[in-house]
């Protein structure tokens, strides 16, 4: 290719593969339909409010963005929008006077003025529906990082405000954005407006919705293609989580492109794990480097990369069991829980974390990583430091059902034959 076809390339390459930042578009956005026939479902039914939950890093700030492109497409172009993003500094009369200089309405014959000149200093939720009642339009209204509040007072405000404007008919729709298990972690008294807030969980994406990711950006950047087993890679690496399907994808497109050639391979996705563990996730190597610092022979990078492919549940959970499978494929040596048991509680201490949190009674205690990132993270840096080979990892759901628990689109490995175990 010439110089020009090149730069092209690599400019269309990093605009359809944005791992930095959320989705804008429709025409990259992939997957979630379901989710996103909800929300637009909850946006056409008149008093009805609706909330996006789940792990940080699933998608739920690129769904919010690109719903209006979907109205759109629908022949839905009256809405007026407006989004903001909460901090921890962020009180009820920010959010508010945010989301009104957004808007705007036209009082008479006068000029179009903001909204926000209309809110008092320190608003009530009723001042709040009766600013929204000078609006001609309906409007839909994008509240996100609600995980970062930190006054209670101000989910319990934002609850009574979804409540008023339920009751009114109010012609918007707020849609609520968090990190969180459940609706009780973002919102109070959610209890009271049950009946007006759809609640839309955000699971990790499944392998096929990750492949349409990739099918999405490579059909952006003309002429390059994908060698099968890769694209399939990619998903797999990915582990539900569209931030590192967006990354590996750039990193290995961009190292075809800049080889001279129009066809990714294994060499690039190879290149691009190294990439990504070197110079991409920095924050994330630094509380790597903290979990794994030990004296040589003492198997912290072996056990978390072991507690990384071990099989989880739907919550992502394991048992300290599940981990031997993986740390003798790892070492070629079969160890006893109690050889790692220390391991596993300094993962959840200062001592070399916390990276993992425990969860449950002292018999039947289960373990996750805490920042959905570092568990696709810690295999990457297992395959880039030589722990493991790429041929060793296989996608869990392949594992049979009689050896592995609720399979989630994660890579694991297969339970080694047993050896007399070690014992210390």
């Amino acid at each position: 290719m010439d110089e020009a076809q090149r730069y092209r390339l690599i400019a269309e390459i990093n605009l359809a593969f944005t791992p930095g930042a959320p989705i804008d578009s429709k025409d990259l956005f992939a997957g979630r339909k379901k989710q996103r026939d909800r929300v637009i479902g909850t946006i056409f039914q008149k008093g009805q409010h609706a909330i996006l939950f789940g792990e940080r890093g699933v998608g739920k700030t690129s769904l919010a963005n690109t719903l209006f492109d979907f109205l759109v497409l629908m022949g839905q172009y009256k809405y007026q929008r407006a989004r903001v993003n909460c901090s921890e500094n962020t009180d009820f009369g920010d959010i508010w006077r945010s989301v009104f200089k957004q808007l705007t309405y036209e009082p008479g014959s006068e000029a179009t003025l903001s909204l926000e000149d209309q809110l008092p200093d320190n608003p009530s939720p009723e001042n709040i529906k009766e600013t929204f009642q000078l609006l001609d339009s309906p409007s839909i209204i994008v509240i996100d990082e609600l995980d970062r509040l930190n006054d209670p007072g101000i989910r319990t405000h934002l609850a009574d405000t979804i409540k008023t404007l339920s009751d009114n008919a109010i012609n918007t729709t707020l849609i609520l954005v968090g990190v969180g298990d459940t609706i009780e972690q973002l919102i109070s008294e959610h209890e009271s407006i049950q009946r007006a807030l759809v609640q839309i969980p955000m699971q990790r994406m499944s392998k096929v919705e990750l492949l349409e990711i990739i099918d999405k950006g490579l059909f952006k950047c003309e002429g390059v293609t994908i060698e099968p087993y890769v694209r399939e890679r990619i998903a797999d690496y990915s582990h539900g989580l569209p931030f590192y399907t967006h990354l590996l994808a750039r990193e290995a497109a961009l190292n075809a492109v800049t080889s001279d050639r129009m066809h990714i391979v294994l060499a690039d996705l190879e290149y691009a794990v190294q990439q990504a563990v070197d110079s991409h996730l920095e924050s994330l190597l630094t509380i790597y480097n903290r979990a794994v610092a030990a004296p040589r022979g003492t198997n912290y990078r072996q056990v978390l990369l072991a507690c990384a492919l071990a099989l989880k549940n739907e919550q992502r959970m394991f048992f300290a069991r599940d981990v031997m499978g993986p740390l003798k494929c790892i070492t070629g040596k079969t160890y006893k829980v109690p050889s790692f048991a220390k391991h596993l509680k300094d993962f959840c201490e200062e001592a070399h974390g916390p990276i993992l949190v425990r969860r449950g009674p002292p018999r039947k205690v289960q373990y996750r990583f805490i920042a959905p990132l570092m568990e696709p993270y810690v295999i990457l840096r297992g395959l880039a430091e030589d722990l493991i080979r790429e041929g060793q990892l296989i996608p869990a759901s392949i594992i049979p059902v009689s050896e592995r628990s609720t399979a989630f689109g994660q890579l694991s490995l297969l339970p080694a034959a047993s050896d007399p175990p070690i014992e210390f």
